[in-house]
């Protein structure tokens, strides 16, 4: 009777003695075997089960059924893969002690088929990775015993090539690669891995995902990244190049210098810096600038032999390397450098740019042993050069290490020193000289460093417009000079105009003539006695965006004059069309008068200029009776300088207010009274 209802089950039953011998099969083990052309010889009553699964190397089965028959387990199950030529089927294997007055004499074998189950839940799986990741499933012998669709398609091949078969023989070119080393590590100690590797069969790079399964398998996700990977190289070969110029930027100049370091052969390293490009930006605006150092770029690659290595520093610095020969070479080398970028830049894609460069150079060994001392040697000499003005070089010396260092300590303490006001303003007045009186005041700013004492305007306003400080001492200034002014118009009545030196940076602000409107309403000065001082170049006279605000500037009642008128980019064109009520004469002009008779030509040109276009015109840098005679002849009325006041300081100025109001003596040539201020 028990073996009638152990016949009619559909599960695969069988006993085992505890040598392993099968001692007891059902209907439906038997009928498994022969509908699978099975040798029932093989699998039935009287065959040692055991050894069938250590001989298949079925090592988890066979310790599972070991550990029962030895006590050790009360139950084992475990699921399988067993695709048959024509299906893929899964069964779960459970084993349970058989137990006779409490002593275990065998076990009880059951094999469920749970295809449909396995089935559905992988069918399940494949819609889910047929939208994502490629995928295939291990069992824990490392065969293979699920793939689906794309990876078929990425491993170029179909599923019936690899079901069944194991991983490494399959793929035996990912044995001691990474494949292995993060398979292993997720079939032994059941870890989650993620990788990338290339593998070269198939010429693609993989990203894989592998995860342990409950069964003692891995799943393994995988996607092709070559793209990924394409795009990843051209990122690194951008990484080592400037995205505006396409030449080396400062990482590959980096990594040159060291492997030049390494060799050890002498080397020159050119440190290139354009002098005033911040004008270029301020007066075309960026895409023009950015042009402008392309252009640059693109010169210095084509016309300098090949042996020199060419790398953008940043900004609008280059760095120049080559071989070091002899200093004749060098100095060759250098000047070739500049004649290469003295050149005006006109091309479809920019104005006309003419501008200039400063170089510093320093060689290894001599002036450093390192890639940072050799590029801050190099970078100090370009600075030394810069104060030379226009197209100029300097060899690195030891001594201009102080110089560098003292740039640096200017730059750094200008800020604090604009907000506890160290800087302080002096007052040089502006006079006619019909009537011996002063009809305006220029404003000059002043710099008493804590250490290093009284600095010229000529070093801390460079450093200033170089550091982007500029505008924020230009606005001190201007707030400082013009409460002076008030309390002057308060108490002594003083009616004169009142001018400031104002750069291109401030120009190109469109803030900027708000600050002034503001400044004149704070301190109740009315808009016609304020006077703003533009030096001429080119790239203010070609800006659209300082145009208009000039405009804005004269159009709210705000006087506009142009300093040191007839040195710089002089162009009638430009003066007749900018809304401008004054030139300023240089000094260079007023020093050749007595002196040089073309000099004196060309100043009487400019103030008869000056008259036809209804300017008001005034002398600068006057100091001679000479000069003032040769002026007032001229119809040239006003001037400024020395021959009647030095700079002032704001106590001086007041002094000469009390004692003399805004009237000179007659007679200069009586200095005592002068003198007594």
């Amino acid at each position: 009777m028990h073996k009638e209802i152990i016949d009619s089950l559909i599960d695969h039953v069988a006993s085992i003695d505890l040598n392993g011998k099968i001692t007891f099969t059902n209907q439906a083990w038997k009928n498994f075997s022969i509908v699978n052309e099975g040798d029932l010889v093989q699998t039935d009553i009287g065959v040692n089960y055991l050894e069938v699964l250590k001989n298949s190397n079925s090592l988890k089965e066979y310790n599972g059924i070991l550990d029962i028959l030895n006590g050790k387990k009360a139950f084992f199950d475990i699921n399988y893969a067993c695709p048959s030529p024509t299906e893929n089927r899964w069964f779960s294997m459970i084993v349970s002690p058989l137990v006779q007055q409490g002593v275990i004499k065998g076990a009880t074998i059951v094999h469920r088929d749970i295809s449909n189950y396995e089935k559905k839940r992988l069918d399940a799986q494949d819609i889910l990775q047929s939208m994502t990741d490629a995928f295939f499933s291990l069992d824990e012998t490392w065969k293979i015993i699920y793939i689906n669709k794309k990876a078929e398609k990425l491993l170029l091949s179909s599923k019936e090539t690899f079901l069944g078969k194991n991983l490494w023989k399959e793929f035996p070119d990912t044995l001691q690669t990474k494949f292995e080393e993060h398979y292993m590590r997720t079939m032994i100690q059941r870890e989650e891995t993620s990788f990338e590797e290339y593998y070269e069969p198939l010429q693609t790079w993989f990203e894989i995902n592998a995860f342990p399964q409950e069964n003692g398998g891995i799943s393994v996700y995988f996607v092709n990244i070559n793209e990924k990977k394409a795009k990843e190289k051209k990122l690194w070969e951008t990484a080592y190049h400037d995205y505006l110029t396409g030449i080396p930027n400062r990482l590959l100049l980096y990594k040159n210098l060291k492997m030049k370091l390494e060799v050890g052969s002498p080397f020159v390293l050119y440190f290139i810096d354009i002098n005033n490009f911040k004008l270029v930006n301020d007066a075309y605006g960026h895409e023009i600038g950015d042009s402008f150092l392309f252009e640059v770029a693109k010169r210095l690659k084509n016309e300098l032999p090949e042996q020199f290595f060419l790398a953008r520093f940043g900004g609008d610095e280059f760095v120049l390397c080559n071989a070091y020969v002899n200093d004749q070479q060098v100095q060759n080398d250098t000047n070739h450098i500049l004649s290469i970028l003295e050149k005006p830049f006109n091309t479809k894609d920019l104005p006309f740019i003419n501008t200039s460069v400063s170089i510093g150079l320093s060689i290894f060994p001599k002036d450093g042993s390192s890639v940072d001392s050799i590029i801050t040697a190099a970078d100090t000499a370009m600075y030394e050069a810069k104060k030379s003005r226009g197209n100029s070089w300097k060899m690195y010396e030891n001594s201009m290490s102080d110089s560098l260092n003292r740039r640096i300590l200017i730059e750094k303490s200008m800020k604090e020193a604009i907000l506890t006001d160290r800087f302080y303003t002096v007052f040089q007045p502006q006079v006619n000289i019909l009537e011996k009186e002063i009809i305006g005041i220029e404003v000059l700013s002043r710099w008493n460093h804590v250490e290093l004492g009284p600095i010229s305007p000529e070093e801390f306003i460079s450093i200033a417009e170089e550091s982007d400080q500029i505008r924020m001492l230009t606005e001190h200034i201007i707030d400082t000079a013009l409460s002076s002014y008030n309390n002057w118009k308060k108490i002594h009545g003083f009616s004169g105009r009142i001018s400031f030196n104002v750069s291109s940076t401030s120009l190109n602000e469109p803030s900027f003539v708000s600050f002034l409107l503001y400044q004149l309403e704070k301190h109740s000065i009315p808009r016609d006695i304020l006077e703003i001082e533009i030096t001429e170049n080119l790239q203010v006279f070609s800006s659209s965006i300082i145009h208009d605000h000039l405009q804005d500037i004269e159009e709210a009642g705000i006087r506009i004059a142009i300093d040191d008128f007839g040195v710089g980019y002089s162009n009638i064109s430009y003066i007749s069309n900018l809304p401008i009520s004054k030139i300023k004469l240089d000094k260079f002009f007023a020093d050749g008068i007595g002196v040089n008779l073309k000099s004196e030509a060309i100043l009487q040109a400019m103030i008869i200029l000056a008259n036809n276009l209804k300017l008001d015109v005034i002398a600068e840098g006057v100091e001679t009776q000479e000069q003032i005679d040769f002026l007032e002849t001229n119809n040239c009325f006003q001037v400024q300088g020395y021959f009647y006041d030095k700079p002032l300081n704001e106590d001086q100025f007041i002094q000469r207010l009390q004692q003399l109001g805004i009237k000179y003596p007659k007679n200069m040539k009586d200095r005592a009274l002068l003198e007594s201020k």
